[in-house]
Order: structure tokens, then sequence, then C-alpha cells
């Protein structure tokens, strides 16, 4: 109805340093000012507030403060950075288990756009490595008791 208040809800993204986090916060500039997005779910008003977190081990003792409150979390990670992708099942779900349990979890791979990157690719085969793929990121979503997985560009 007109006039309604808007729900609010807190989103907290947490990650790997340089991973995609803010990058998909800022992918629509237009849309998501200084972190906030009002929309309709459902035909009703809702805000909802992105709390972009540091991923770097500098931060660990800080970021926990973050968490509080949180209606949904999302766990990213970098589609070509085999580390950031183990570090969801070593480091980000225990952290969220711990400080948000029973919040909804969505895992979100980053950067995909860099799945089909030449240079990429080959400093991956270089490696041994490649890309984490769509089926590894929705069997970890799995492993994480993830409501879902989603995946998106570094491109706008």
């Amino acid at each position: 109805s007109p006039g309604a208040p808007e729900t609010e809800v807190k989103a907290v993204i947490v990650g790997d340093g340089g991973c995609g986090k803010t990058s998909l916060l800022v992918y629509v500039p237009t849309v998501f000012e200084k972190y906030t997005a009002s929309l309709q779910l459902a035909g009703k008003p809702v805000k909802i507030h992105l709390w972009d977190t540091a991923g770097q081990e500098d931060y660990d003792r800080l970021r926990p403060l973050s968490y509080s409150d949180a209606n949904v979390v999302l766990i990213c990670f970098d589609v070509t950075d085999s580390n950031s992708f183990d570090n969801i099942l070593t480091k980000w779900y225990p952290e969220v288990n711990h400080f948000c349990k029973g919040v909804p979890v969505l895992l979100v791979g980053c950067k995909t756009d860099l799945r089909q990157d030449q240079e990429v690719l080959q400093k991956l085969k270089d490696g041994r490595m490649e890309p984490v793929s769509r089926q590894q990121g929705e069997a970890m979503a799995r492993q994480v008791r993830a409501v879902s997985y989603m995946e998106c560009s570094a491109r706008y």
C-alpha cells in the first residue's frame, strides 16, 4: 500500500581481498548509491543496506563487527583464483557460520568474464590450474548450505 514503511534489510558481503566484492556492489552505479538500494519486493518497499567488508587478514578482528543484525550474507570468490575458492571452506563459511548462525547465505562467483580472458587462462595453465566452473560453484554452495549460487562479471 502507498506510504507503507520500507522494510530494511542488511546484507553483509565477505570474501578475499580483490575477489570482486566491491565491483559486484557498484555494478549498476545508478542503483547502488552509497551501497543502499531501494526496491519493491512482493509489492512492498524494501531498503537494502549493503555492507562491503575488507577481506584482508589485517581486518579479521574488525570484520565481525559488521555481522551484527545481518539479514543475509554474500560470500564472494574470484572464479580465476583457486585460493579464493578454497577460502570459502577454510575461512569465510566458518566465520559467517560463527557470527551469523541461521542467517541465509548466498555464494557469489565473481569475475566470470575472466574465464575467457586469454592472458588469465595462460597464467592459470602455467600454474597447472583452471578457472572454477559454475558446477564447482554450485557444488560448493550445496556444501556450505547456501540458499543460492550466483555468478557475476566485473565488466559492465
